[in-house]
């Protein structure tokens, strides 16, 4: 029970950047409905949980060189995808022809999900350390970060049709390097 429990506490941290994305390219989102809010938050899911077995399975010492430049991976994709919404939300003046996150693009969202995925290896690494079985460990975080994700793509819905008049794709992609610089600068601080 006390691993379950640990396990959940992983699987929410691991999910927090997943629920931020989700809330910031819901709003963006051309046609939203439930099959492509599903599709996005199963890829963000799977990815999570194929970078905390991929980590598992590394081992430690491919971690260490790993961990040299994660935050510069995941620093570098929310920035081209984050600049990119910020460059259309500021160039299109018409916001009822407002630029639009392909989420059919399945490039688009799994840039997303490895760019919140990159500490889900570094996680996995220790995994074996604390006893924790991998299998039901990656299924779990799968589980909370799909989750949470959808969780988020609804609450981003929501923010568009009641805050119409913000440049969403503008506050959107903002956040998205935010998120990318707040990875970064933690890793820099830390001298990772």
């Amino acid at each position: 029970m006390e691993n379950l429990f640990t396990v959940l506490l992983i699987a929410i941290g691991l999910s927090m950047d997943s629920l931020t994305v989700s809330v910031a390219a819901a709003p963006t989102c051309t046609k939203p409905n439930n099959f492509i809010f599903f599709r996005f938050a199963f890829i963000l899911g799977f990815i999570q949980a194929t970078f905390t077995i991929a980590g598992w399975a590394a081992g430690a010492e491919l971690a260490k060189h790993f961990q040299a430049y994660d935050h510069w991976i995941a620093f570098a994709l929310l920035l081209i995808i984050g600049g990119k919404m910020l460059y259309e939300g500021i160039k299109h003046h018409d916001y009822e022809k407002k630029p639009k996150l392909n989420m059919n693009n399945v490039f688009v969202v799994a840039g997303l999900g490895v760019a919140t995925s990159i500490d889900a290896a570094i996680v996995g690494v220790s995994l074996p350390f604390v006893g924790l079985n991998i299998w039901i460990t990656a299924l779990i975080i799968m589980i909370v970060t799909f989750v949470f994700s959808y969780i988020g793509l609804y609450g981003g819905k929501f923010v568009r049709k009641h805050l119409k008049i913000l440049p969403i794709e503008i506050i959107g992609g903002v956040f998205l390097i935010a998120i990318g610089t707040k990875v970064l600068i933690e890793h820099l601080v830390r001298g990772c």
